[in-house]
């Protein structure tokens, strides 16, 4: 997962996560394919936007959550090349957790347009629906960023971008993915640095920019026959006490 911060242009949030593509499915009915759109009279399902701004307090809030989040990762993963649909068990499966617990989760994230209903199949003669993300990536406007009144609804999802990223590394280091080979061809090992400094304020400016630079060049574009790369990248400045 990336969290870009930089209230000039609004924080930018990619989320990503490596799960298991897709086999053969049952037959399905798709809102992608078919204009009546899924059971219950849902119209055509749109292509994912490009870019989504958080412009308002309760869709921040429903991206806040820790669940929430770790979906919307799942689902945006690779959805410029091709995005995942899934349903709720695969979702389950995926972030391993109770199938119950996600379906209160998909319904607030439908009901905020970030995800949307792509298919439905006849399982046990139970209407199974499946989800696809409705945009590639996410950002906050720079308003809730810098207003006091959003703030902590702001740093809410810092925390839980950072857990999530957290968990996402733990949970492919237990797997045994991590290529922490610091002589691999491709990956180089792993990066990972915590630090604090004084700065000039001019070096301060440079450096900010140059990592900025990192971030743009990483969020340039994927390439759809290229090697999983996870980044998050942190950098913050504190009043003198």
């Amino acid at each position: 997962m990336i969290i870009h911060a930089n209230v000039n242009d609004g924080i930018r949030l990619n989320i990503w996560q490596d799960v298991n593509k897709r086999s053969e499915w049952p037959e399905v009915t798709s809102a992608m394919d078919d204009a009546s759109g899924p059971a219950g009279g849902a119209s055509a399902l749109d292509a994912p936007l490009a870019w989504r701004e958080i412009k308002d307090v309760d869709t921040l809030r429903i991206v806040a959550d820790p669940v929430r989040i770790a979906i919307l990762r799942v689902l945006m993963n690779d959805a410029e090349f091709q995005p995942p649909v899934m349903s709720a068990k695969e979702l389950a499966a995926a972030l391993n957790e109770p199938q119950t617990k996600l379906y209160r989760h998909l319904k607030q994230l439908e009901e905020a347009g970030l995800i949307a209903v792509a298919e439905t199949r006849l399982v046990s003669g139970i209407v199974e629906q499946r989800y696809r993300t409705a945009q590639l990536s996410i950002g906050m406007s720079p308003e809730l960023v810098v207003d006091p009144d959003t703030r902590n609804e702001t740093l809410s999802i810092a925390v839980t971008a950072f857990n999530d990223f957290r968990d996402e590394l733990l949970g492919n280091a237990r797997a045994g993915r991590l290529r922490l080979d610091p002589h691999d061809r491709v990956s180089a090992g792993m990066i990972l640095q915590a630090a604090s400094a004084r700065v000039a304020p001019e070096r301060a400016a440079e450096f900010h920019e140059r990592i900025a630079q990192v971030i743009r060049e990483f969020n340039a574009g994927s390439d759809a026959d290229g090697v999983p790369l996870h980044l998050f990248v942190a950098l913050y400045s504190v009043e003198e006490a």
